[in-house]
């Protein structure tokens, strides 16, 4: 007996004549940075993680005090400069050092994917710098000064001044400006409160500072003609780069540093 192939079978071949189910629609993703801020979640453990090994060792914790606070006669009469980096990430207390990981953490998670790590990170630095700096210059001789807060409120007027100079960009960027400055009155009026332990010169001082910084380096962008999906698609929309100010970081940096080699000399006369 002959066989017949399947594919000759009259049943087979109706089938074969049936089209192919369309397949389902896919869901558009929406448009989102999917770049992660690593830098800042980074600045925001090596705070953490310093308290807590100072919290766990109590020993440890006063010898980290003692040797990284801004302590300022040990910055004019010894020459220990150093101690305006390190008091950046040393902090006194639990809720001290939650606030500012915490502020990290959530202001530095907005503007790392916009301004690109390396203006993040120079923002970040140069603005805790400016901010000991003033601390040193404006707070006397006397007492201590612990924390990420100038860094902190560098980054802060950093995000301020990119809603500002985008304001036509966003939405609802007056009443996140007015939120802000809101925000940054009342720390400024608690630190100016009798008998507060705040540093707020290294406050004010870390403001202006990342305001100066984020006017001048920060990123320009234009419109995009399609939704922005990444940091590195964003990146293309920059009409500021960071190789153009090269040479105005130069001046700000030298400037810093004649700035406390003059307060060292002022202090110490």
């Amino acid at each position: 007996m002959h066989k017949r192939d399947e594919a000759d079978h009259p049943l087979n071949q109706k089938r074969a004549e049936r089209p192919a189910a369309p397949a389902p629609p896919s869901k558009r993703a929406k448009p989102r940075l999917i770049d992660r801020p690593l830098l800042t979640y980074a600045l925001a453990a090596v705070n953490a993680l310093i308290f807590l090994a100072g919290y766990l060792a109590p020993a440890l914790e006063w010898e980290l005090f003692l040797r990284g606070a801004l302590l300022p006669e040990l910055v004019v009469f010894n020459g220990e400069v150093y101690r305006l980096f390190t008091a950046m990430f040393l902090h006194g207390s639990l809720p001290h050092v939650l606030f500012n990981t915490y502020a990290i953490f959530i202001v530095g998670g907005m503007v790392e994917p916009i301004f690109g790590r390396v203006r993040f990170l120079l923002i970040y630095l140069l603005g805790g710098l400016t901010g000991s700096a003033a601390s040193l210059a404006l707070g006397g001789l006397e007492g201590a000064s612990v924390g990420a807060s100038g860094a902190v409120f560098a980054i802060f007027a950093a995000q301020g001044v990119h809603l500002y100079q985008h304001r036509r960009a966003y939405v609802n960027v007056r009443a996140q400006l007015q939120h802000m400055a809101i925000l940054i009155g009342i720390n400024l009026l608690i630190g100016f409160l009798p008998g507060s332990r705040i540093d707020n010169w290294g406050h004010i001082g870390g403001m202006l500072g990342g305001a100066v910084l984020a006017w001048r380096i920060g990123p320009r962008l234009t419109r995009p003609s399609a939704p922005v999906r990444s940091a590195r698609e964003l990146a293309k929309l920059d009409r500021n780069p960071l190789r153009l100010h090269l040479p105005e970081l130069v001046i700000y940096i030298g400037a810093l540093i004649g700035l406390v080699l003059l307060v060292i000399n002022l202090l110490a006369a």
